[in-house]
């Protein structure tokens, strides 16, 4: 490579790591400590990465803290997807950096959360036998009223570098929320499901099993709906990926059919 072509280079490497650091938060996202510039490309300390992970048992299939591969909601009322791919509980300090993410206008923080993500969903795709068929990575969409509020979907900002990351393809529109209702995280948990219920429609059919990306989950009743609008398009099944999961004291039973 000629000289003044790899010096170029090196400005514009510089350049972009200058772009990302700036992006990204000057104070852990998870602990709001200080953070020297470069220090940490996710935008939390090293302390809180190694906080990110739970270690507690979880249901297999809505992620709940259990003692028993099955929780009791799941055995006797299953919810529509089949399981339940999760980083860790919404507690400190993966809960303020969710809060960050969604509320506090860090989107580069989606990016960071999906790059801890991957290796998790990839354990979870391992397991699965050979040829079966290739996840599309779905991301739970906001309403239009929502995403002009926030100006960015942090579900997507999620879903898009983890379908990189994995290797699959990932379809932006395959849900639309049809209509609109007040956020989830003002409800109590007996009026989610009502909430979301025929919230979302799916765009075109689905023929592909689908990971369905969100950010946190609480009851489930949005991650349900989602999932029962693409199972009745004809995805064959949905493996939810999310941030967090919310503590047991919250959570009540996963909703049925809508």
């Amino acid at each position: 490579m000629p000289h003044h072509t790899l010096a170029l280079s090196r400005v514009f490497t510089t350049l972009a790591s200058h772009a990302a650091d700036a992006l990204l938060p000057r104070a852990c996202a998870g602990c709001a400590q200080p953070l020297a510039r470069g220090a940490c490309r996710a935008g939390w300390c090293a302390p809180c990465a190694d906080a990110l992970v739970s270690p507690a048992g979880r249901c297999g299939q809505c992620a709940i803290e259990s003692l028993t591969p099955l929780c009791e909601s799941c055995r006797t009322t299953p919810p529509p997807f089949t399981c339940t791919v999760v980083l860790g509980a919404y507690a400190p300090p993966l809960d303020r950096i969710v809060r960050a993410l969604k509320f506090n206008r860090q989107p580069a923080l989606g990016a960071a959360l999906a790059a801890a993500l991957a290796p998790i969903v990839q354990r979870e795709l391992a397991q699965l036998p050979a040829g079966h068929p290739r996840h599309r990575v779905v991301a739970v969409p906001l309403s239009d009223e929502r995403l002009a509020e926030r100006g960015y979907n942090q579900s997507l900002l999620i879903a898009r570098p983890l379908a990189r990351a994995l290797g699959l393809p990932i379809d932006p529109t395959a849900l639309r929320r049809q209509r609109a209702g007040p956020p989830q995280s003002r409800l109590s948990p007996g009026a989610r499901a009502t909430n979301v219920a025929q919230a979302f429609v799916a765009t075109r059919p689905h023929h592909e099993p689908v990971l369905l990306v969100d950010d946190v989950m609480t009851t489930g009743a949005t991650l349900a709906a989602a999932s029962y609008a693409l199972i009745r398009a004809g995805a064959p099944s949905v493996t939810c990926v999310i941030v967090a999961r919310t503590a047991p004291p919250d959570v009540s039973r996963c909703p049925g059919p809508p």
